[in-house]
């Protein structure tokens, strides 16, 4: 299942980064609050349901390096008819363009599924391509990575990267630690605000509500 929501126009054309950063935050929340209530929903009902927010988990091994998420929810608002490839590589909606945020629930329960669009939502008129600051586009949505991912994380891991190889550069073992799989762990922690790695004291206590005593 997967949910998609609307930025605000106003605050993405704002030239205030700060204002475009606030608006982006707000709407990945407002995204993942309506998933955790629909798979709270799909639970009641008697099945399995998880929130799975819009870009995390990632997968932080070789040879993605955390430039990829677990799931493609681009592909799936496209299966599911909520929208059209566009020349960007992104999502577009009839009613918002590509701007949105789209996360999902990942469930056992049997839903019926919707198919994708039978008309094209893009008009491919290649706007997206020409106003592309460092050229990453190039249409038919085809993306230069390392020139978008220069661009738009310029202040994230990257740069965090680069700056603890500056200060540990002549240290072969710092230079390995700095590459590697932890680090970037690590990061993803920072994104999420969420460090727990072991559930197991509250994924073996399945009782709930008062204790009866049988």
């Amino acid at each position: 299942m997967v949910v998609v929501t609307r930025h605000s126009p106003s605050a993405l054309e704002s030239h205030n980064n700060q204002a475009r950063q606030f608006d982006t935050i707000h709407t990945y929340q407002e995204c993942e609050r309506a998933a955790h209530k629909v798979a709270r929903q799909i639970e009641d009902s008697g099945y399995a349901a998880i929130a799975v927010p819009a870009f995390i988990p990632i997968d932080m091994k070789a040879p993605k390096n955390g430039m990829r998420g677990e799931i493609n929810w681009r592909d799936a608002a496209v299966q599911a008819g909520l929208g059209s490839w566009g020349e960007n590589g992104l999502l577009v909606t009839s009613d918002f363009g590509s701007a949105v945020r789209i996360c999902g629930v990942a469930t056992n329960a049997p839903l019926e599924a919707d198919g994708p669009l039978l008309d094209d939502v893009c008009d491919h008129c290649l706007d997206c391509v020409k106003s592309c600051p460092p050229q990453a586009l190039s249409g038919g949505g085809k993306i230069d990575k390392k020139k978008c991912g220069d661009h738009i994380f310029r202040y994230g891991f990257r740069t965090f990267q680069g700056f603890m190889s500056d200060l540990l550069d002549r240290d072969a073992r710092a230079r390995t630690t700095i590459d590697g799989f932890p680090l970037r762990e690590i990061w993803q922690n920072f994104m999420t605000g969420n460090y727990y790695y072991c559930f197991h004291c509250q994924t073996r206590c399945h009782r709930s509500g008062p204790d009866t005593g049988e």
